[in-house]
């Protein structure tokens, strides 16, 4: 599923769920951007309208029209000969509008049609609702990210997509990622429950039910490796993202010793906004006596809990209590870099957390 008979990423598939929305992820390698990047300009340049929307976080990834034109560079094939039957040549920003474009025998730049536009999440708030009449197939680029998220970012893409579109006719959205972060908003406020646990070569439908029952369906796709991806080039922590499709987890500090070496003295959980949930121990060693901050997943949410989310339990708070000398212990350890975690994986998404929230700590 997801492979076509070249050996990448196509979009069969998924289409056959007949989604408005469609979130695909993977490894790097398999063409997952640029079957969305044929789909949109094939029907561009059927129709000779600029049908096609390419979204990306920021604005300085679509500052310039060499940016654009980059973004369509194929390596070992030119996308928009293969689009076009040879007519175009590559694409041109101009004039706000992205373009079919060639050169002359003078080497200078000849136009055929509009085939589309680009627009930043972050300056979204500055599109007009007006003079988008054509749009209907959108590439979200790199929505997982191992940076820093915009803040509400999950509706600030509705609330884009509801600025260029004004009827859903024939519109189709992709998401397209690679599982370089599971911390990532649109899982937790979309509630894609199982796209952690998701294999490889394998769609899961989920559906939002709107106020007056209505029912919007989203497609979730986890591509499967391409046999063509290079298998003896990478290695380290990343190399299970770029050869197998996995989530990619750093190297993190553990335990120095086994878990029963140590006394537990005090517990609390930290629930993040995205719903990873984490215990976070202070451990005494019983032999030498030194400290350490034992943080891993969360089974039993324990009394004392730091959290963003409202709740009147006087034992729930937003950061560390710094009249509780355990929790002043817990705020010094971490501060000094003594903390550890169960296991990388463990580690890669605390880290990651609190790349996108206020730490509690």
């Amino acid at each position: 599923m997801g492979i076509g008979k070249n050996g990448y990423y196509t979009l069969k598939d998924i289409k056959k769920y007949h989604c408005k929305w469609n979130i695909i992820i993977g490894e790097r390698a398999p063409g997952k951007s640029f079957a969305v990047k044929e789909d949109g300009l094939t029907l561009a340049y059927e129709t000779g309208k600029p049908v096609f929307g390419y979204i990306r976080r920021n604005l300085t990834e679509i500052e310039t029209a060499a940016d654009i034109t980059a973004y369509f560079e194929e390596r070992g094939i030119n996308l928009i000969e293969k689009v076009t039957h040879g007519e175009y040549t590559f694409i041109d920003y101009y004039r706000k509008y992205m373009w079919f474009a060639r050169y002359n025998d003078d080497g200078k730049i000849e136009r055929g049609s509009k085939c589309g536009e680009a627009f930043a999440l972050r300056t979204a708030k500055n599109i007009k609702s007006t003079g988008h009449p054509y749009l209907r197939r959108f590439i979200f680029e790199e929505f997982i990210t191992d940076g820093e998220y915009l803040d509400n970012e999950p509706d600030k893409l509705q609330q884009l997509i509801s600025t260029l579109v004004r009827n859903d006719e024939d519109v189709e959205i992709y998401l397209v990622g690679n599982t370089i972060n599971r911390v990532c908003p649109y899982i937790h406020q979309w509630g894609l429950c199982n796209i952690l646990k998701q294999q490889p070569g394998t769609i899961d439908q989920y559906e939002q039910v709107q106020e007056d029952g209505s029912i919007i369906k989203i497609a979730v796709e986890y591509s499967p490796p391409s046999p063509f991806a290079p298998k003896n080039l990478f290695f380290g922590s990343v190399a299970k993202s770029i050869k197998g499709g996995g989530w990619q987890t750093g190297v993190h500090p553990q335990l120095p010793e086994p878990r029963e070496n140590y006394e537990r003295l005090y517990c609390l959980t930290w629930i993040t906004n995205n719903d990873f949930i984490f215990n976070i121990s202070l451990l005494a060693h019983k032999k030498e006596g030194y400290t350490i901050v034992y943080i891993y997943p969360c089974k039993h949410i324990k009394q004392r809990v730091l959290t963003q989310r409202f709740n009147t339990d006087f034992m729930w708070s937003t950061t560390l209590d710094r009249t509780n000398p355990a929790e002043v212990c817990i705020h010094n350890l971490m501060f000094d870099n003594k903390y550890c975690f169960r296991d990388n994986l463990t580690g890669e998404d605390f880290k990651n957390s609190l790349k996108n929230e206020k730490s509690p700590f």
